[in-house]
């Protein structure tokens, strides 16, 4: 293996001069994830100048892909479900539906199968769900009460309550163990969240948006600067919104009801000259992490609405280690692998059959759990996860390995719902007239976040300021995901019951089973 790549921070400015400057922008966009960019095209149809800031070297946020050390590796592997309708219409904005390929399977490995992949797909008929129940992942009773639990998961009403995912899975009486930890790995690959700190209405909600919306989920065919964030800005900067990165805020004052400067760290700048306060006089989105909002202090935050509500949000670290190999690996598919019972909750895709220009396997894995490795240096953590790898795929050696990118993410952690964090989660507009927020922890229905919910926000926020600045042009219309009412489904739920109690028993009576003949000095009864 030539060496490991990890990944750090963004960019950073030296200097504290405070040189004191007056923004002459309409419109100030601080942040240039999705959630930045986006508002920031749609303020701009308005007919609005938009100046765009982010602090790193590129824009993109958790959606970029950047250049480490020669090679461009993308934050994480990325999917677009059908339900995500904010990001399918921003992609036929853009214009680059082609850059998308639709997935028609993903595949999940059990230990010592390789090179043997059980394929399921969406479940577009009841064929689909057959073949699913008999892909031999999980015991088709166990997989049957799987199901079970997600229809009942959906007829719950979290209207004015919630629960940590764990509780309710915890709580169902049908439910084997096989069945717990398909439903929790599964949520654990996608969000970093551990079931017990994880919101049951936010994953209800992302079910729901599948059930209503079972289109074929896309994936990009090269990295998200090629398919995504390269044309976003080109859009961008060809509608005339101004775009600076290396530009970090670092503090923001309150006076006389409205937000009256930024402070802002510009890495273009000599040294010593760096750190400029701005008077604000037009408006500002800040589209930044939740945790960069709280750091901007009490004056800022007890504007927002709910009061202070930011303070109360977490994120998780979402984890990627991408492998370059010096072959080809035989038997692996080109579309999206879930490694069964992973500690670390790995999924992977090869992207050197994807990506145009590759004649080699790239694996892309996304590490749900990277949390549990924190306490590890990179090159540990790069080891732990590569031998996990080589226990599900005993044709990768080390020797393959050409070149590691290991990104942790703990600096750029990812949003993810807890318990009741719903509440907290803030609005677009805020008490201040001229401040407005975007990102995937701002308010929208349960299980939005992430992609969806940063292009989502964008468009809420250049909402908030049409009704500031340009209240006669027409509302900008902000998607929501389907849903599934949950009468509906407890419908379902009470009319399969008889099933599931009949499901449940041969799942007890085959686990017992398995259970004496994987016993060491236990015989069966004949």
């Amino acid at each position: 293996m030539s060496g490991i790549t990890t990944s750090g921070g963004g960019a950073s400015g030296g200097g504290t001069s405070g040189r004191a400057t007056t923004a002459k922008v309409p419109v100030t966009v601080v942040g240039g994830g999705l959630a930045g960019m986006t508002a920031a095209l749609t303020i701009r149809q308005l007919g609005l100048p938009v100046r765009l800031l982010e602090a790193g070297a590129e824009l993109g946020g958790q959606a970029t892909a950047r250049t480490i050390n020669g090679r461009t590796e993308d934050h994480g592997v990325h999917i677009i479900p059908a339900w995500y309708r904010s990001t399918l219409e921003l992609v036929d904005e853009l214009g680059i539906g082609d850059r998308l390929a639709e997935t028609d399977n993903f595949y999940q490995l059990l230990p010592g199968e390789f090179p043997h992949f059980r394929s399921y797909g969406a479940l577009f008929s009841f064929a689909d769900f057959v073949k699913d129940i008999r892909s031999g992942v999980t015991p088709p009773a166990d997989r049957l009460l799987f199901y079970y639990g997600l229809i009942d998961l959906l007829s719950q009403r979290y209207d004015r309550r919630d629960q940590s995912l764990r509780e309710f899975l915890r709580s169902r009486w049908y439910l084997t163990r096989p069945a717990i930890d398909d439903i929790e790995h599964l949520f654990v690959a996608s969000s970093a969240a551990e079931p017990d700190v994880a919101s049951a209405a936010s994953f209800r909600g992302s079910i729901a948006g599948f059930s209503s919306d079972p289109g074929r989920v896309l994936m990009p065919r090269a990295d998200l600067e090629q398919t995504l964030i390269g044309p976003f800005r080109r859009r961008l900067e060809a509608d005339g919104v101004e775009v600076r990165t290396g530009v970090e805020l670092v503090g923001a004052t309150v006076a006389d009801g409205r937000l009256a400067t930024l402070t802002l760290r510009d890495a273009a700048l000599p040294d010593g000259e760096r750190t400029v306060t701005e008077e604000v006089t037009g408006h500002v989105v800040l589209a930044v992490p939740h945790g960069v909002l709280t750091g901007l202090g009490p004056d800022v935050t007890s504007a927002l609405r709910p009061k202070y509500g930011a303070e109360e949000l977490r994120s998780r670290p979402l984890g990627a280690l991408h492998l370059h190999l010096r072959r080809r690996l035989p038997g692996m598919p080109d579309e999206h692998v879930r490694l069964v019972g992973s500690p670390h909750a790995i999924t992977l895709l090869d992207v050197g059959q994807v990506w145009e220009g590759h004649t080699t396997t790239v694996l892309n894995c996304v590490v749900g759990r990277t949390a549990r490795l924190a306490d590890l240096s990179d090159d540990e953590a790069v080891k732990v996860i590569v031998a996990e790898l080589m226990t599900y795929i005993p044709a990768l050696s080390w020797d393959d390995i050409e070149h590691v990118c290991y990104q942790p993410h703990f600096d750029t952690p990812f949003y993810a719902p807890a318990p009741g964090s719903d509440r907290h989660r803030p609005e677009n507009s805020t008490s201040l007239p001229n401040l407005h927020l975007a990102g995937d922890f701002c308010a929208a229905p349960p299980g939005i976040a992430g992609m969806e919910g940063a292009v989502r926000s964008g468009r809420a926020a250049a909402e908030s300021v049409r009704r500031a600045l340009r209240p006669t042009m027409p509302v900008i219309p902000v998607q929501d995901i389907g849903t599934v009412d949950p009468r509906s489904a407890r419908a379902a739920k009470y009319a399969l019951a008889p099933l599931a109690v009949g499901v449940r028993f041969l799942a007890a009576r085959a686990n017992r089973r398995r259970a004496r003949t994987t016993t060491p000095g236990v015989t069966r009864r004949p």
